[in-house]
């Protein structure tokens, strides 16, 4: 199983319950890999946003 996350930095956002980093962290404690992971700023401002691929993999 896949699930794509998207998330957002910026220096007011950091630590925001949106910025999507504590989905990510849950996700990883709970036995969940990153896949892939691709990150670009956004425009010009401080700031930048990331789409991370993470996956489950069936007990085998």
């Amino acid at each position: 199983m896949e699930k794509v996350l998207w998330i957002v930095s910026a220096i007011k956002a950091a630590g925001a319950a949106n910025d999507g980093l504590k989905t990510v962290n849950d996700y990883l404690e709970k036995g969940w890999t990153v896949k892939h992971l691709s990150a670009c700023a956004m425009g010009t401002s401080p700031a930048g946003q990331a789409y991370v691929v993470i996956e489950k993999r069936d007990a085998d």
